[in-house]
């Protein structure tokens, strides 16, 4: 005997498994549909009567599977399929229901963020265009959010957080490079073409640092450096303070320099690691 109803999809016995000290064939659904969850937690305690429950019998799946027990009971079909069908349709109007309210919330929100949005929107579009470093890990989301048509409240405080982060690490690059330089980097940076060189150098690094630092690739520079080293690249010219800074940030980053770059930066060519060489192949005799 299969189950009464079907609820639309496919069922198959998997033979006799023990319930309550008796052994009774078994029925189960892979997939059961939503109309069976619906009536199942709509009208449990009739379903269960008659046999439909969740088990781990008979299968091997890490979930409980959609059952029914052939308790050997009588089966009124038709009451069964007209109270299925009442309380599925209850709870598909409830979802519409639902969907509806859901969607004019949405319409509300994004009409009363729009008030607010634009100059965000219009902050944030800037940002990107002219320092996207500043918004370091968080660059791939702030560029999908300004290139949305609408945003919701949640898209609004989104926006200004990237803002306010962007800001503070500015700031942050900044402070740094009010501090004393190191000493002995101060010094060097007394002669004007060691204030020039490490400003190219700045740049150089900059334009090599395509992902800002937010993957470990020897391009460009590291996260402890990037927003300073940003900085520097964006000024016209370096004082002596900032250009010994600049100094010791590329020292760290001095094997991405040319060795002309380090000898006008730092006086020396960094040394180089030698390539290994290719081991030699054995001549074929034939």
């Amino acid at each position: 005997m299969a189950p009464p109803i079907t609820f639309g999809t496919a069922w198959r016995c998997v033979g006799a498994h023990r319930r309550y000290g008796n052994d009774l064939p078994l029925w189960l659904c892979d997939e059961p549909p939503a109309a069976y969850s619906d009536a199942y937690k709509r009208a449990r305690g009739m379903l269960v009567g008659i046999g439909y429950s969740w088990t781990d019998r008979g299968h091997s799946e890490p979930r409980l599977l959609a059952c029914w027990w052939d308790l050997g009971v009588t089966v009124d079909v038709a009451a069964l399929r007209v109270e299925v069908d009442r309380v599925v349709a209850e709870a598909a109007a409830e979802r519409e229901a639902k969907a509806v309210a859901e969607q004019e919330r949405h319409e509300r929100d994004v009409a009363q963020t729009e008030i607010a949005a634009p100059p965000i929107r219009a902050a944030l579009r800037a940002l990107l265009q002219e320092r996207p470093w500043a918004l370091g890990r968080s660059l791939a989301e702030a560029r999908d959010l300004a290139a949305a048509e609408t945003w919701t409240s949640w898209g609004l405080r989104s926006a200004e957080r990237y803002l306010s982060n962007a800001a503070g690490n500015i700031l942050r690059a900044e402070e740094r490079l009010g501090r004393p330089a190191p000493a002995a980097w101060f010094a060097r940076a007394a002669d004007e073409a060691v204030r020039v060189a490490a400003l190219e150098a700045c740049r150089a690094l900059s334009a090599r640092d395509e992902d800002w630092a937010a993957v470990q690739n020897g391009e460009g520079w590291s996260q402890a450096t990037t927003w300073t080293g940003h900085v520097l690249s964006e000024r016209e010219s370096l004082d002596q303070g900032q250009a010994a800074h600049a100094l010791g940030l590329l020292h760290g980053h001095r094997r991405q320099l040319s060795d002309e770059a380090c000898i006008a930066c730092f006086g020396e060519a960094p040394a180089r690691r030698r390539r290994p060489e290719p081991e030699e192949q054995p001549a074929l005799g034939f």
